[in-house]
């Protein structure tokens, strides 16, 4: 109770009024850790659709790949390649989208990696360039608009984005900068722009005990072009992931979720609102706490969630700072029955196919559940003969749970 008051008290002051009693739920998670069970695709969604991607010289996929999905495209990005654009039933490639450089129609890459979401509602692809820069493309693939936001936006090359009905939200991190908002929205229509949650933390100290390290593709984030790792003096720690995704849409609104903050947020109007708050119980950091590694090994660290019809899914780990000895567990949280499922398993299991998934990557709006399996693995994992033709070379396939 002292721990859901504490973040009322959090946000009381900043963008929305604090809530009444009972307007969100919990969703107990910290006692589970003892009754790991096998986590089912029937656990997440009714069922799950394999889609294996044309391979040519042209659509060829690189690593490090992950994907978007519009309601008849999917879109992935690689390692030093440009966006591919592939049809979603069949997985034939189409085209690709925009082109790697620094003139009209093209991007530059972050980390070697493609930065871009989608608008699934609008049906509109955006592309990350360079500060506060945008690419805008149709569901086609065709070039609509180059977007310049405003002077006073932050820079688009370190903070997390959605974009839901023509506005676009980000989450930008507060480590070294105090008295500044957490999250603002930009409406691409009217050039409209609001704040919201305001920081008060205390900022980090610039006294680093050592030269912070930038590693790309690190950790259990997949869709993360890359982690800073910042040590600190004082046996204190710092993984800074670019592209986060603490922000995500669900049927036409607009939530969050921060690191080492245990409550979900909708972001409605003017408001922030808590909706539901993970009870962690002992397991538990508190946020002054957050970046101290003495004491970290038992608590629980959430790396992102995805939201689904009926389910939330979400990633998390024990003893984060310490790399060689993290705990990755895959949990589902029931939005019906209020139920809580977790595993220590690093898969979801396909029983009616006799097969294992990995972790899942990103949803859409309406609750589709996207993952990517490289090739070698999918066939490695499926464990019957000639199901599809495939080879060890091609590219990744799609995975789509549906709820």
């Amino acid at each position: 109770m002292i721990k859901i008051i504490l973040f009322i008290l959090l946000i009381a002051g900043f963008a929305c009024s604090g809530p009444k009693d009972n307007e969100y739920e919990t969703i107990q998670l910290g006692r589970l850790l003892n009754q790991v069970e096998e986590l089912l695709v029937k656990d997440i969604g009714e069922n799950v659709n394999y889609i294996p991607l044309e391979t040519t010289d042209e659509s060829l996929i690189g690593k490090r790949a992950y994907a978007r999905v519009l309601k008849d495209k999917i879109l992935v990005g690689s390692f030093q390649q440009p966006i591919k654009m592939f049809d979603k039933k069949t997985g034939k490639f189409i085209r690709i989208v925009g082109s790697i450089g620094q003139g009209a129609n093209e991007y530059t890459l972050q980390d070697d990696i493609p930065v871009f979401w989608t608008d699934d509602l609008q049906e509109t692809i955006y592309v990350q360039t360079e500060g506060i820069n945008l690419l805008c493309f149709d569901v086609e693939g065709n070039p609509l608009s180059s977007i310049c936001l405003p002077d006073n936006f932050p820079s688009l090359t370190a903070v997390s984005q959605v974009t839901t009905e023509n506005k676009l939200y980000i989450y930008k991190q507060t480590l070294f900068t105090k008295e500044d908002y957490k999250i603002y929205m930009y409406d691409i229509y009217n050039g409209q722009t609001k704040k919201y949650f305001f920081n008060t933390d205390e900022t980090l100290p610039t006294d680093f005990s050592q030269m912070p390290l930038i590693i790309s593709g690190y950790g259990s984030i997949p869709v993360s072009t890359s982690c800073h790792i910042f040590s600190l003096k004082e046996d204190k720690m710092v993984f800074f992931h670019t592209e986060n995704p603490c922000l995500w849409t669900f049927n036409r609104e607009v939530y969050f979720k921060e690191n080492f903050n245990d409550t979900i947020y909708q972001i409605k109007g003017d408001k922030i609102n808590p909706v539901l708050v993970f009870d962690l119980g002992n397991r538990h950091c508190s946020y002054e706490d957050r970046f101290n590694i003495e004491g970290s090994q038992n608590k629980i660290s959430i790396d992102y969630i995805l939201e689904g019809k009926n389910v939330l899914f979400f990633v998390f780990r024990t003893n984060y700072y310490h790399l060689q000895e993290s705990n990755t567990y895959l949990g589902v949280y029931n939005k019906h029955d209020k139920s809580v499922k977790i595993t220590n398993k690093p898969y979801i299991k396909d029983s009616a196919n006799n097969f294992i998934i990995e972790p899942l990557q990103t949803a859409t709006s309406d609750g589709q559940l996207v993952g990517l399996m490289d090739a070698a693995s999918f066939i490695e994992n499926m464990n019957r003969e000639n199901i599809l033709d495939l080879s060890e070379e091609d590219n990744p396939i799609a995975v789509i749970v549906e709820s």
